[in-house]
């Protein structure tokens, strides 16, 4: 994020990662002043009303009727389409013991929420730094999914579409993997010195994605940047091969593409790449840091 910038995290209330086809609204997460809402594609905007109660707010999540935003301090909020804002509480009391490194005073941060697609009520909570929260009844309970899982420093994490069992998390000490939808965690951080895991993605044939830095990104002021890698695997995580070396910016955020064969990632330096199995090319460069990244219809 250049100086002076605000970052935000958008995304379609609708759910999907395609443009609605109906009157769906957008809304916009942003680092200082809460969420704003657009009802024309995003034309316009206006701060939402009623607002998040916590303004710093840094990840967001649509399901069927509603919608949720994590935020800083970690917190999670919930508001059905058309109403207010309810905190789902287990996520502050889980990550309670948790802390921000880069501004210890906040607090840890709800830097991700992503649903199961198999366990339909089950929701993942990546708390940064503060280890990963679960939910198995939409959101109202939740407990720590840590067996394994050495780090707490959390930042995405993908419930796979076309994997039984598999999720993958991107981590600021590496990546991990679980084959029973987060009971259990192993470590899968591909070789190399590149260690720190910031986005994750699957193409609708199955292949994953993993974007890794080298060093964490009060570094990424050198010379060589993040000098970050993408990663593909094709056996549920398993193993992975690098498609992308050398990268200037930090992989920040990854989607399927158009097609859904391989996926778009955003980058720190303000670059998206197209990426599949073959290798990777910038087709948008020149922006700030782009943090969050979805494809419309």
């Amino acid at each position: 994020m250049d100086a002076g910038r605000e970052s935000a995290d958008v995304l379609e209330t609708n759910g999907a990662a395609n443009r609605s086809t109906g009157s769906a609204p957008y809304l916009a997460a942003t680092e200082h002043s809460g969420l704003f809402i657009s009802d024309n594609g995003g034309a316009d905007w206006k701060r939402a009303k009623p607002n998040v109660p916590r303004l710093t707010t840094v990840s967001l999540l649509a399901l069927p009727g509603a919608v949720l935003a994590g935020t800083v301090p970690a917190a999670l909020y919930r508001a059905p389409s058309g109403g207010g804002w309810q905190e789902l509480a287990g996520v502050r009391e889980g990550a309670s013991g948790g802390s921000f490194p880069p501004s210890p005073e906040l607090g840890a941060r709800t830097r991700f929420i992503a649903a199961d697609h198999e366990k339909p009520r089950r929701l993942y909570a990546a708390i940064e730094v503060g280890g990963m929260l679960v939910s198995d009844d939409d959101g109202q309970h939740w407990t720590a999914a840590v067996d394994g899982l050495a780090d707490p420093d959390v930042h995405q994490i993908l419930p796979s579409v076309k994997h039984k069992g598999v999720v993958i998390a991107a981590c600021g000490e590496g990546a991990y993997r679980s084959e029973d939808r987060g009971d259990h965690w192993e470590k899968a951080t591909p070789p190399g010195n590149r260690t720190f895991g910031s986005a994750v993605s699957e193409d609708s044939g199955g292949a994953i994605y993993l974007g890794m830095a080298l060093g964490r990104p009060n570094t990424w002021l050198r010379k060589e940047r993040a000098d970050a890698a993408l990663f593909i695997s094709e056996d549920r995580g398993a193993n992975w091969d690098v498609v992308a070396n050398g990268v200037r910016g930090g992989i920040m955020a990854i989607c399927p593409s158009m097609d859904g064969q391989g996926v778009f990632a955003s980058t720190s330096e303000g670059e998206v790449l197209s990426v599949d199995s073959s290798g990777a090319r910038p087709i948008i460069s020149g922006l700030p840091s782009i943090s969050a990244l979805a494809v419309g219809a």
